[in-house]
Parts: structure tokens; C-alpha cells; sequence
């Protein structure tokens, strides 16, 4: 399975769908191409998190509420409002967005990845202090349901 085939999947759209329903303050666009540039840079991802589509496909359809939830944290923290000084717009969401997302969620499952070394290699800024952040956010994505933690 390709990055591709993941995103053109029932499974997935499926998970997009009920995502978009879970979530209060982001709206989604269904109806949005699939772009190749942005389907590259997951597929670079994917490979620095030394993880894959199927593995992300078996995570959407076995922990479906906890990546809702890691997700609806991590844009409540992340989100800017709109407007301001920089003009900021929030577009709707699009097909690609939980991916990385679920990259990420993948990485923190696996005890033996880390995190921070995942993030660098991505170039995202302030990796460590991203990284701990997040890490909260995924002890609290499982925490939250009956019977875990």
C-alpha cells in the first residue's frame, strides 16, 4: 500500500469523516486534491519515522478515539486565532492533515523511537521542546479512555 492508496482509501476517508465529526473548531474540505508535493513530503516522513502507510492504516482503524483525541490536542494547542497583526487565515483542513499527525503518533507508540531525533530529522523548530509537549499530549490521548492508564 502507497501513501496514495492510503489517502484514496474507504478506510481512511472513512477515519477523515468521523475525525471531522469528533473535532469542535476544524473544519475540513473533502473535496480537496490530493497533492503530490504534500503526499512526497509524508512519504519523507514516513521513511525518517521508519514507519509506513500500512502501519498508519492499521493505526486509524485499532486506535481510532485515542489519535482523534492526540489530534484535537494537539490543534487546540497549535492553532492561532485569525486575524491579528500577521493576518493569520485558517483554511479548511484538507485529506493530508492527519497524516502527520499520525506519523507522530506512531513515532511516540514506539518506545524504542525517539521523538526528538524523528522531529530533527524533519527539521521542525524547537524539536525537544515540541517533542515534550507532545509527549504529554499522547500519555493524555490514552489516559482519557475507559480502561487505559
Amino acid at each position: 500500500m502507497t501513501l496514495k492508496d492510503l489517502l484514496a482509501s474507504a478506510v481512511y476517508r472513512d477515519y477523515v469523516l468521523a475525525l471531522d465529526a469528533h473535532l469542535e473548531h476544524q473544519r475540513f474540505d473533502h473535496d480537496a486534491a490530493v497533492e503530490p508535493v504534500i503526499v512526497a513530503l509524508h512519504e519523507g516522513w514516513l521513511e525518517h519515522a521508519g514507519t509506513t502507510p500500512i502501519a498508519v492504516h492499521a493505526l486509524i482503524t485499532t486506535e481510532r478515539l485515542q489519535t482523534f483525541n492526540y489530534i484535537a490536542q494537539k490543534l487546540v494547542a497549535f492553532s492561532e486565532a485569525e486575524g491579528g497583526a500577521d493576518n493569520i487565515v485558517n483554511e479548511a483542513a484538507n485529506l493530508h492533515m492527519p497524516i502527520g499527525h499520525l506519523v507522530e503518533y506512531l513515532v511516540l507508540r514506539d518506545e524504542s523511537s525517539d521523538i526528538t531525533a524523528y522531529l530533527r530529522k524533519i527539521r521542525m523548530p524547537s524539536a525537544r521542546a515540541y517533542a515534550a509537549r507532545v509527549s504529554k499530549m499522547f500519555r493524555a490521548a490514552s489516559m482519557d479512555l475507559p480502561g487505559s492508564g
